[in-house]
């Protein structure tokens, strides 16, 4: 007869409790009497709210947090949870278990439609626990989302009033104390959807991010309709100021600085100012949305001072272990070196030939698993003179004329430097003909080479195989 969970250790206890669902954790803290303490800490170790139950997790590996939708408290939870703390503090008590919450999941939708946000929600009643110090958070992941600040409410109610606690709070902790894990879809209030009042540097202690799951937005800005130059179009400029150009006030301001204006730049400039205040940060999926809108970045000789603050700021994140980076990274030819912990680096962006010359070049002798699945840019707007050489370009139809397709010429990188690496997924997509070749060559054995075999050419997979780099 298997022994009793009664008569197991303290440890092993907490390891089954794991596997219950919120509802069987409560049944057993009311059915045991010796199973009420271990019972109780685990109900209340990880507080998860939400308005529905979250499905699949995509975002960034985050411990402590640990995705189990068992766990969450639905809207009806949250209702029923302020309730009953407030029938204890009537009575002059503190709610049994209260003070065991050391994790916190706030899902998006919390701060929208669900009660939590309310007059004596469970937000507002947790909030003043903290600020009075009877909660003694350790990590909170919070979803931060744009749509959802969109308050003129003074003084501030819901998401700003928490988060605004939740700040002062995380400020007076030391880095080890306290981790914030976030997920927005802005930095400052620039959407072509929803302007938010306030912008993530007044909401969030970024010191204390150590995980960040970032989308921003990369559209054409409407105002700028004369932005889009070709490199052809400059040279045949008559003015003698070179690239001087006038603004709608007949101001003269250069290229570079009407870039900054655009929505690109803004957001280039505020996600570098973003990453140099999260030094902590140790998981970062970075991810940039444009489906809804057109965008045609210039030639990169334009954003090269933008870029190269970018990098830097990316080279600074020292504590950096695991990289995703998906969409347009604000030009098809740039490629972000990723800093030098970096271990794991996942890849799935619109790039050009030059971006995987670039990749080529880059020193990535820390990166142990590397994915990558690209796509070809379609237009040929960004291209700079060096490009056109790597590229078949057609007129596609546009009624202007100033539309063109750019077919990318079959190519090869020669060799590539990973000589760490021991992981590589190849999920087709856009890429040199040589790579899995360069690959296996650079890491000099030990190295499984992984993906779909109609995606990878089979001369790739049996050289490797052959060389004993694995399959």
């Amino acid at each position: 007869m298997p022994p009793a969970i009664t008569t197991l250790p303290s440890e092993l206890v907490s390891l089954i409790l794991t596997y219950f669902s919120l509802r069987d954790t409560l049944s057993l803290l009311q059915t045991c009497k010796s199973l009420y303490p271990p019972s109780l800490h685990h109900l209340y170790s990880t507080l998860h709210l939400c308005d529905r139950i979250p499905g699949k997790y995509r975002g960034p590996p985050c411990p402590p947090f640990i995705h189990n939708p068992l766990r969450a408290v639905g809207n009806d939870g949250c209702r029923a949870l302020a309730r009953t703390i407030n029938e204890f503090e009537k009575r002059g008590e503190v709610m049994p278990g209260f003070g065991y919450i050391r994790g916190l999941v706030l899902e998006p939708e919390v701060f929208a439609r669900s009660t939590a946000c309310m007059t004596d929600g469970l937000l507002r009643v947790l909030g003043d626990r903290i600020k009075e110090g009877g909660v003694a958070v350790r990590w909170v992941k919070v979803s931060v989302w744009g749509s959802y600040l969109e308050t003129s409410d003074d003084p501030p109610t819901g998401i700003e009033r928490f988060l605004g606690i939740l700040k002062r709070y995380s400020e007076g902790k030391q880095a080890d104390e306290f981790s914030i894990i976030l997920d927005t879809n802005f930095i400052s209030s620039i959407s072509q959807w929803f302007k938010p009042k306030c912008s993530i540097f007044d909401l969030i202690d970024l010191e204390k991010v150590t995980s960040l799951d970032l989308l921003i937005f990369l559209h054409d800005d409407e105002d700028e309709d004369g932005f889009r130059l070709s490199s052809s179009d400059e040279d045949d400029d008559d003015d003698d100021y070179g690239d001087i150009h006038e603004d709608a006030t007949g101001e003269r301001i250069s290229y570079e600085d009407r870039i900054l204006e655009t929505i690109a730049g803004k957001q280039a400039t505020d996600l570098t100012a973003l990453l140099t205040r999260t030094v902590n940060l140790r998981t970062l999926k970075l991810a940039t949305d444009n489906e809804e809108r057109q965008y045609s970045p210039p030639p990169i000789e334009r954003m090269a001072s933008l870029l190269n603050n970018l990098q830097t700021a990316f080279l600074g994140l020292k504590q950096l272990e695991w990289l995703y980076l998906r969409g347009e990274m604000f030009h098809p030819s740039y490629f972000i070196t990723p800093p030098p912990k970096v271990k794991t680096l996942k890849i799935k962006c619109v790039v050009s030939v030059a971006w995987w010359r670039r990749f080529a070049n880059a020193e990535l002798k820390g990166v142990k698993e590397l994915i990558i699945y690209n796509s070809k840019v379609e237009t040929a707007s960004w291209m700079s003179e060096l490009d056109k050489d790597d590229y078949e370009i057609e007129q596609d139809g546009d009624e202007y004329g100033m539309t063109y397709a750019a077919t990318p010429k079959e190519f090869d990188l020669g060799s590539v430097k990973v000589e760490g690496l021991r992981e590589f997924w190849l999920q087709g997509g856009f890429r040199p003909r040589d790579l899995g070749e360069c690959i296996a060559k650079a890491a000099k054995g030990g190295i499984s080479i992984l993906g779909d075999l109609f995606a990878v050419p089979e001369g790739e997979v049996l050289r490797g195989q052959r060389e004993g780099l694995g399959s």
